[in-house]
C-alpha cells in the first residue's frame, strides 16, 4: 500500500524552488508543493556557520516515489549538499490518501 510522506527541501532562492515544485508535479511525482518564502535557516557547513535566508519546499508524495522526487530535486537544485529528507505521516485520512495517489504516477512508470 502507498503512504503518504513529505519530502522537505530548502533552496537558495523563490525561482530555484518554483522550478523544482514545476518539474516535480509535471513529473506526477508530487501532489501539491507548497513554498514556503523567507525561511531563515542557520546552518553549519565546511566548518563555517551560515545565516541564510532560504524558500522552503513541502512536496507530498508517496513513499515509493521519493528516490525519484530526490532524483529531480537533485538534478534541478544548485546546492553542494541539497536538503532533501522525507518525513513518514503517522497517520492521514482516507480521502487525502485518494487524492493524492489519484495525482501521482507509479513508479518508475511514464508520466501521462
Amino acid at each position: 500500500m502507498k503512504k503518504p510522506i513529505i519530502v522537505l527541501t530548502s533552496t537558495g532562492s523563490e525561482q530555484q524552488a518554483i522550478v523544482i515544485a514545476e518539474e516535480l508535479i509535471q513529473q506526477e511525482l508530487a501532489a501539491s508543493i507548497n513554498i514556503l518564502p523567507e525561511v531563515r535557516s542557520i546552518y553549519r557547513f565546511k566548518g563555517k556557520i551560515f545565516d541564510d535566508e532560504e524558500n522552503m519546499l513541502i512536496v507530498k508524495t508517496t513513499d515509493d516515489l521519493f528516490d525519484e522526487v530526490a532524483g529531480v530535486i537533485a538534478q534541478f537544485h544548485t546546492y553542494e549538499v541539497p536538503e532533501i529528507m522525507a518525513i513518514a505521516l503517522a497517520d492521514w485520512k482516507e480521502n487525502f490518501l485518494s487524492w493524492l495517489t489519484n495525482n501521482v504516477r507509479d513508479p518508475q512508470g511514464p508520466a501521462e
